[in-house]
């Protein structure tokens, strides 16, 4: 309990100081297992009278497991509307490989290869689940903050609504890109002085720039041409904070923004933010059902890319820790 109520009150304390410090996830996903192990030691074993052991884990993993596998397939079912809608094809592949992890993990822990359970004295089974679970409640705490940061910034307001490009098909929008710039109109609505920057450059097989396409769909929405400005540089998240960054300096000293996303990218949008010492919030509109689980697995890839320093550090420091455990029986 007092392990519990400390990390409650240290995220929260973090989370008010700036809620896009990266740390705070690490928060979160501890305060997470913690809140899990209290309730199995005060709740789960006393009144279930549940033993753990390892049939009981081995049912958490097979259970999981089916449930993410059935994701996946759902997923890759919808590949065709995919690329109907979005105009893309590899990257909706992405949860196969997410699938496929967990697959073999399953395996390992089913029917224990004697090839592997032997090799290291059955350390690198151990071993394999360990950076499965570690990944996975990463996993589950980026997207769980994702979503809480992105429900406090409907409190704030801003002199800059700053909307990221995502693809076109054409010279329209995607659905994607329109949820975000529905995202937007709403905002502006509730402040009609806010300027609205649509961020986005055109790519080899655009006909024109994202930011022209956005802008179009703005006007036939009633937003005002003198509340629209076009940022049309950017190629990709980082150059479109900076760019749209630079617009607004040239406007106001210490410009004050909300970004506009879509629920799984606004993690990743907010921390480059920081990032840029830009004085921002952030806020996500709502996506297709169906472009949700390769669109939260690429995202949580990208920002494992971005602190890759950190992980491997962290992974090292509990490998350690886990080798000198398992040595020691």
């Amino acid at each position: 309990m007092v392990v519990t109520l400390a990390l409650l009150i240290l995220f929260v304390i973090s989370f008010k100081i700036d809620y896009r410090q990266y740390k705070n996830v690490f928060l979160l996903c501890m305060l997470f297992i913690s809140i899990f192990i209290l309730l199995v030691r005060s709740i789960a074993i006393p009144v279930l009278s549940i033993h753990l052991n390892i049939n009981y884990l081995l049912i958490t993993n097979i259970v999981y497991g089916l449930i993410v596998i059935v994701a996946m397939l759902l997923s890759l079912l919808n590949t065709k509307k995919k690329m109907a809608n979005e105009g893309r094809f590899m990257t909706n592949m992405i949860v196969l490989g997410y699938g496929a992890f967990i697959f073999l993990n399953f395996i390992i822990i089913l029917f224990k290869p004697e090839i592997i359970v032997t090799l290291g004295n059955g350390i690198i089974p151990i071993y394999i689940s360990f950076i499965f679970y570690y990944l996975n409640l990463m996993f589950i705490s980026h997207n769980i903050y994702a979503w809480l940061i992105s429900a406090i910034s409907k409190r704030k307001k801003s002199q800059y609504i700053i909307v990221l490009g995502a693809g076109i098909i054409g010279d329209k929008v995607t659905p994607l890109l329109k949820a975000r710039l529905d995202k937007a109109i709403k905002l502006q609505r509730k402040n009609k002085n806010t300027k609205i920057i649509v961020s986005g450059g055109q790519g080899d097989d655009e006909i024109i720039s994202e930011a022209e396409a956005m802008k179009q769909y703005l006007l036939n929405n009633g937003v005002l041409n003198e509340t629209i400005i076009k940022e049309e540089k950017s190629t990709n998240t980082e150059e479109n904070l900076i760019y749209s960054y630079r617009i607004m300096e040239k406007m106001d000293a210490h410009p004050f923004s909300i970004i506009v996303s879509n629920h799984f990218h606004i993690l990743r949008a907010g921390l480059i933010s920081k990032k840029l010492k830009m004085k921002a919030t952030v806020t996500g509109g709502s996506s297709k059902k169906y472009f949700y689980p390769n669109a939260y697995v690429r995202e949580f890839i990208a920002i494992l890319y971005m602190y890759i320093m950190t992980h491997t550090v962290i992974i090292i420091l509990l490998s350690i820790m886990l080798f000198m455990y398992v040595l020691s029986l």
